[in-house]
């Protein structure tokens, strides 16, 4: 995926891009991976793949342009991009896109019995670049992005399981022969659309809210209800996925040096810069000042996952 981004054009933008250094998870490389959620209209410029990305689309819709052919998609497709083709992609006026991405290369040399190599070649003969979502791909995905917001000494192991998890996943929606055994039901679906509604109030009032609870009331949920739904099917609490997109936010301002950390503080609504400075170290390790001088020494070596403990956040660093 092209990272050069208007970022007036989108609402949020969680990317880690590991192209100069791509990280090693057995027999996946992984150069990409992150979650972006568009403005109407929004567009990413043709661009030649330079290995295969797979793209879920978590609501909305838009276009997917591949080698100057262009594919509607909407929330629930997956779309497959392998090297050397020419991709694009537009977000629709109306109702614009969200969606996962993940870019990766198949490693080679690898035993036999670990290899990945059917896969690679059901992508590389791949008719349809776009299929529906068959089988839960989008669980490995949330499971991935909270692992680089909370790594430790065993975030390696998991991201390796759940960067498979999607590999696969992916070759079972894109498989004719593959039909999925168990159909979802009525009560499932309702609770997948209620996330998708809390995420969506979050995400759209972002700066507005002032008590959790006021999704509840907006949604007519009791709030408990609504939390014990939402940790279920995201694998996080509400207030979690909350303050992951106001710390991204936070990294954003301090990070292009629009605000100063008083401004940012006053923005996401915290009474004092001390509290914002304490919940800022909670969640990402480090106090925002330090973050501001960590950037500037994080910018001369490239993040790397596994030396995790002896860097900062990844969330930081993009």
């Amino acid at each position: 995926m092209n990272s050069e981004h208007d970022y007036e054009s989108i609402n949020f933008h969680f990317d880690n891009n590991y192209f100069n250094n791509p990280q090693l998870f057995n027999s996946i490389k992984l150069y990409q991976i992150g979650d972006i959620s568009c403005k109407g209209g929004y567009v990413i410029g043709t661009h030649e793949q330079l290995c295969y990305e797979l793209s879920y689309i978590v609501s909305g819709s838009g276009y997917f342009s591949i080698n100057h052919t262009e594919f509607s998609v909407q929330e629930g497709d997956i779309v497959l991009n392998v090297p050397k083709q020419l991709h694009s992609c537009r977000a629709d006026m109306e109702e614009p896109f969200r969606f996962y991405y993940f870019g990766f290369q198949f490693a080679d040399g690898l035993d036999n019995d670990y290899s990945l190599a059917p896969i690679r070649k059901m992508f590389d003969q791949a008719v349809d670049p776009v299929v529906p979502n068959k089988i839960g791909i989008d669980a490995p995905f949330v499971r991935i992005f909270n692992e680089l917001i909370n790594l430790d000494r065993y975030s390696t192991y998991m991201m390796e399981m759940y960067l498979r998890q999607i590999v696969i996943l992916a070759y079972r929606s894109f498989s004719d022969n593959w039909t999925a055994t168990y159909t979802p039901s009525r009560k499932l679906n309702e609770r997948k659309e209620i996330v998708y509604k809390v995420i969506n109030y979050i995400d759209n009032h972002l700066f507005q809210l002032t008590d959790l609870t006021e999704i509840a009331d907006e949604l007519h949920y009791s709030y408990p209800h609504l939390s014990r739904i939402f940790a279920k099917e995201v694998g996080l609490t509400i207030k979690d996925y909350y303050n992951r997109k106001r710390f991204e936010k936070a990294v954003e301002w301090l990070k292009n040096g629009e605000m100063n950390v008083t401004q940012v503080a006053k923005q996401l609504q915290y009474h004092s810069i001390h509290t914002f400075s304490r919940a800022f170290r909670q969640h990402l390790g480090v106090s925002p000042t330090e973050y501001q001088t960590l950037l500037i020494n994080a910018k001369k070596d490239q993040y790397d996952i596994k030396k995790c403990q002896r860097n900062i956040p990844n969330i930081l660093l993009k």
